[in-house]
């Protein structure tokens, strides 16, 4: 019977990988007869395998012991085990950014006890910097703060980064001013169509009713960006300008101040006010509530995960200005209030907030093109809402966002010209769609990353000599080869923890030599570990 050592998974992903191994050639390993393996779990119905099989297979031949990837029927069954930490072997992980900045990708996954931190990392040092860091009401040095964090990271490698994924879409000939924006999704207000007719992108079917705080998925979170308006919306490249806000001023790491922009309103046309982003905040703060993205206010003073509790740290001044407490240093606070959980609702949404979700009233710069617009499992039908002043005014009639059943349908009807906008080239089209498409392929970064992790608590993977096995696994890897022959150059090799596309991303931190394939190094530090614990 094989001994297993394993690795951990993180949040958002779509799957994992197993690695195996027994000692390497010449090496203190197998002294017993029974070989040690380790392994990469990833979930079957995700695709994952091919890619599994090669990292194992870099392995493998670099270290010179057994790797295999490790099948889980499903992705449900994968996260309970690494929710419930009974999982006994390695797994894959990866993050999509919430919004566009260095906090996102390392508070909630590295630090110690954080909601996102699967492996159980814990460092001191690690820690302090993301501490200091979101004290800095200056962007940039906090960002100089997270770099620092970061190279900790890259020492000792809780998560073996493997590569950024690229937005891989194209467009149609009917539309021109196609372009996509940080987290993979196409700018649909700039799109342009000469015939005038409504510009049509792929989507999926929201997996609940329409509400700002309770969708945390793609398919919900694109039709919510079109039809509401935050505070701030993000530009193409990430970075935050003002849209429903006047002004937001940092008056302290723990003190914000708000105006509004007056005359705004939603699309029925109420007027938009700090009330609609009191209300709305409150209502996704309530425990009670249970909404999905409710972690969004934990920053905010009053909030509470235990019982009902009011965000005492929201206060109106007046009818276009509110101030917003914190109950600790955030310094990027200001920069995630482009997210959908800040969008503000109209105060029709309370009466009945089920119905509203079905047909939701937005102040952005579409709104729903009639009652029932949205057909389940079919499409939703978007028109320009002409009462929406701000940044991102449509150049288009309007937009129907159609939920296809694969993405290989979607990518017929492209080609057809059927559909103007996809965001998602299937696997299959990988080694055509440039040539079908031309200059109307797209293949970019996106905020989007993906890892595998190794907790401590396996054995030989604590202390020096898990730092150690680490650095050698991760050196073992040869990301390149893997991203041009299985992902068909689709997916980015990575040099850090985060995302190029994310301002205050460097690929030159200390410590990014562990994420280079070199195979004689990795060999050189899985002997180094040896000597401290024999792989067996």
């Amino acid at each position: 019977m094989k001994k297993k050592a394993g690795i951990a998974l993180g949040v958002l992903t779509a799957g994992a990988l197993a690695l195996t191994g027994c000692a390497p050639d010449g090496g203190s390993g197998n002294s017993g007869g029974t070989e040690t393996e380790f392994g990469i779990a990833y979930n079957a119905d995700g695709g994952h395998a091919a890619w599994a099989d090669a990292v194992a297979n870099s392995i493998s031949s670099t270290l010179g012991i057994t790797a295999i990837g490790e099948p889980y029927p499903d992705f449900a069954g994968l996260r309970e085990e690494v929710t419930n930490r009974t999982i006994d072997t390695a797994f894959r992980t990866g993050w999509q950014a919430d919004y566009p900045g260095l906090y996102n990708f390392l508070g909630p996954l590295y630090a110690t006890n954080a909601g996102s931190n699967d492996g159980d990392y814990s460092n001191e040092e690690f820690d302090a910097l993301l501490a200091e860091g979101a004290a800095e009401t200056d962007l940039d040095a906090a960002n100089a703060l997270f770099q620092q964090a970061q190279e900790i990271l890259l020492e000792d490698l809780p998560v073996i980064p493997l590569w950024y994924s690229n937005v891989v879409g194209g467009y149609s000939e009917n539309v021109e001013n196609v372009e996509f924006d940080w987290h993979s999704v196409a700018v649909f207000d700039q799109i342009t169509k000469a015939d005038g007719s409504v510009v049509t992108a792929n989507g999926s079917e929201p997996q609940n009713p329409l509400i700002p705080t309770n969708t945390n998925e793609t398919g919900g979170g694109k039709i919510l960006d079109a039809i509401f308006a935050g505070l701030v919306k993000y530009d193409t490249d990430g970075s935050a300008v003002n849209d429903v806000a006047e002004s937001i001023t940092v008056d302290s790491p723990t003190q914000l101040t708000v105006k509004i922009r007056p005359g705004l309103t939603f699309s029925n046309g109420e007027e938009v006010t700090s009330d609609n982003f009191i209300k709305a905040w409150n209502y996704g703060a309530l425990a009670s509530n249970e909404q999905l993205s409710s972690y969004f206010f934990e920053d905010i003073e009053g909030f509470s995960y235990d019982e009902d509790s009011e965000l005492t740290g929201l206060v109106e001044v007046d009818p276009h200005t509110f101030t917003i407490t914190l109950n600790k240093p955030a310094a990027d606070f200001a920069q995630r209030l482009g997210y959908s959980a800040y969008f503000p609702l109209p105060d029709v949404a309370f009466d009945d907030i089920a119905a509203f979700g079905e047909n939701p009233i937005g102040n952005g710069p579409y709104k729903l093109a009639a009652e029932g617009a949205w057909q389940h499992d079919v499409q939703i039908d978007l028109a320009v809402n002409e009462t929406y002043d701000g940044p991102r005014t449509a150049q288009n009639s309007g937009l129907q966002i159609v939920f296809y059943a694969t993405q290989d349908a979607a990518y017929a009807d492209l080609l057809a010209n059927q559909l103007d906008v996809l965001d998602a080239i299937p696997d299959s089209a990988f080694e055509t769609y440039e040539d079908e498409l031309g200059d109307r392929s797209v293949n970019q970064p996106a905020a989007i990353f993906q890892s595998f992790t190794i907790p401590e608590s396996l054995e030989h993977f604590e202390g020096e000599e898990g730092i150690l096995r680490r650095q050698a696994i991760s050196m073992s890897i040869d990301r390149q080869q893997i991203t041009d022959v299985i992902f068909q150059g689709t997916r980015t090799p990575a040099s850090d923890f985060t995302s190029p596309v994310i301002d205050g991303w460097s690929d030159s931190l200390a410590g990014a030599e562990y994420l280079e394939y070199n195979p004689e190094r990795a060999a050189e530090l899985w002997a180094e570990a040896n000597e401290i614990s024999a792989w067996e």
